[in-house]
């Protein structure tokens, strides 16, 4: 009997494969691993009896990855012929269950050891000591217990601990209040992280994969109300390593379950130092993906890819391309940042390269713009109302500068709030409750050809000023003006693929990772089509 299980793992590295490896290594039985790009299929050939106990360990013993999207298991007549192999990758591996079990039992020789040698996850480390200074004098102790209770019992006491590792050094203290919005902070028990954050079993259980990652959390309103707190985002990490980890069980017993993580010098008289790197991803979680904010472990042949253009949008977007392996295909690329100039780009072999498709071309100032407004059919009437209905607002907004030097929607809608005089279209979308906003108008200027098309910014604002006039409140105003954009963008996409045959659309840029944007791509473009992001690298580097 063969059993073929289908693991679909949206990364180029070899870390899931190798532990796949490992465990079936520790198995008698026959077993065969082949890749193909995202897909990772495991054969087992066994007795019906054994593959089914067989089964039951991998359930358990199997990981949880950011990087694994779905699973599948079924029973099949043959192995198809497979000549795979795989190189290991270079970045030090976290901890898995398998070494949990052997650093939390008293009576094996390796309890309390952090640095044990395992079979599975492939944790390695020729560090035997952990070096603790008090006062910058050496503290030895006779056991490695002894070091963590007492490393526990200083940060009880208010101590900060300066942790030091190959490639960077951190402080840690006990939280006694968040301090600042997006401040990171090490959860010791992840049962207790509702304490202060607005959880949810997908991220929950997310910290705890092998990648222990940094993921963004909502402060929860009772923590808030108390702290008084005003803003209400935190980042969280579970113990990323078997230090932290063994750190964290004996902050357990002394009821602390938060420490606050700075990078930045901070007073310390206790120090501790062991060899590893600190490779712990940033990622955000969305209802339909995950994306990689922060990461050091990727393919560094891809900085090279990087570096060949000067624009982040075009960078980003080859890296995308040689992540996906597209250089066969022909795909239009959005790249949408709050901090850099946007892109919308095609790639196709066919035209042997990139080409822009739309620039913004953003106006000088905001009088020029009014002017140029005045010149259409009803313009002037349309400014006319809008100076007697709101002379102030009017007033304020010809006298306010414009960022040309930014070429992005994050600066037109910056143009849109400063003459509309809403407060952040963006956050304000984000903050509205209702399903749909007002249709505003996102049109190219008329041209004849497909590449480097002008955006219509006339339109964009008029149409603003128009439900604004007919007292459309600032929330379903802003909801519009960024729901728009997504539809914009999937015409856009539609009317290149008539003309070009696009294999497929991908994005990129720190957009990409907010839940509002990922909602409304899935809703805007159509289920056939093909969406491309970046895998290992961050989507916006």
């Amino acid at each position: 009997m063969i059993l073929e299980y289908k693991f679909v793992y949206q990364s180029n590295n070899n870390y899931f494969v190798e532990y796949i490896d490992n465990i079936l290594k520790q198995k008698e039985t026959k077993y065969y691993i082949n890749r193909e790009n995202e897909n990772i299929f495991l054969y087992v050939e066994d007795e019906e009896e054994r593959l089914l106990k067989i089964s039951d360990e991998l359930s358990n013993e199997l990981p949880i990855s950011i990087f694994l999207k779905d699973f599948a298991l079924e029973v099949v007549s043959q192995i198809p012929l497979i000549n795979y192999q795989y190189t290991l990758d270079s970045c030090q591996k976290s901890y898995c269950s398998n070494c949990l079990a052997e650093i939390e039992n008293k009576e094996m020789t390796n309890y309390y050891n952090p640095f044990i040698n395992c079979q599975l996850c492939g944790t390695t480390s020729n560090v035997k000591s952990l070096d603790i200074f008090e006062n910058k004098e050496k503290i030895e102790f006779d056991s490695f217990k002894n070091s963590f209770e007492f490393l526990a019992s200083k940060i009880a006491q208010g101590k900060t601990l300066e942790i030091k590792n190959t490639n960077k050094k951190i402080y840690l203290k006990k939280l006694e209040k968040v301090e600042y919005e997006n401040q990171t902070v090490l959860c010791t028990d992840i049962n207790n992280l509702s304490k202060i954050a607005v959880g949810s079993k997908q991220k929950n259980i997310l910290l705890l994969s092998l990648e222990k990652p940094i993921i963004e959390f909502n402060l929860n309103a009772i923590y808030k109300k108390s702290m008084e707190i005003e803003f209400d985002k935190i980042n969280v990490i579970a113990s990323w390593d078997l230090v932290i980890y063994l750190l964290s069980k004996e902050l357990q017993k002394l009821n602390i379950d938060f420490l606050s993580i700075e990078q930045d010098n901070q007073e310390s008289s206790v120090t501790v130092e062991y060899e590893r790197e600190l490779n712990f991803p940033k990622i955000s979680v969305t209802e339909n993906n995950i994306y990689i904010l922060e990461n050091n472990c990727y393919d560094k042949r891809l900085n090279k890819v990087y570096n060949s253009f000067d624009e982040k949008s075009k960078s980003q977007f080859m890296v995308l391309l040689d992540e996906n392996k597209l250089y066969e295909k022909t795909v239009l690329n959005f790249f949408i940042s709050s901090k850099y100039d946007d892109g919308i780009n095609l790639y196709s072999s066919k035209i042997d390269g990139l080409v822009d498709i739309v620039k913004y071309n953003i106006p000088n100032s905001i009088s020029e713009l009014i002017e140029n407004i005045e010149k259409t059919e009803n313009g002037d009437k349309l400014i006319n109302s809008y100076k007697e209905k709101f002379p102030d607002i009017y007033k304020k907004a010809i006298e306010s500068n414009i960022d040309n030097n930014l070429n992005s929607i994050t600066n037109l809608w910056k143009i849109a709030s400063t003459i509309l005089d809403l407060d952040d279209i963006y956050k304000t979308a984000k903050s509205c409750l209702l399903q749909k906003g007002p249709r505003i108008d996102y049109k190219l200027k008329k041209s004849d050809k497909l590449f480097n098309k002008e955006f219509d910014i006339v339109s964009f604002i008029k149409s603003g000023i128009s439900f604004k006039l007919a007292g459309v409140e600032e929330k379903t105003l802003s909801l519009g003006y960024v729901e728009s954009f997504i539809y914009f963008i999937s015409d856009l996409y539609d009317e290149v693929n008539e003309q070009f045959e696009v294999d497929g659309v991908s994005f990129c840029g720190d957009y990409i990772g907010e839940e509002i944007i990922n909602k409304l791509i899935a809703k805007a473009f159509n289920k056939t089509s093909k969406l491309y992001y970046n895998k290992d690298f961050p989507i916006q580097l």
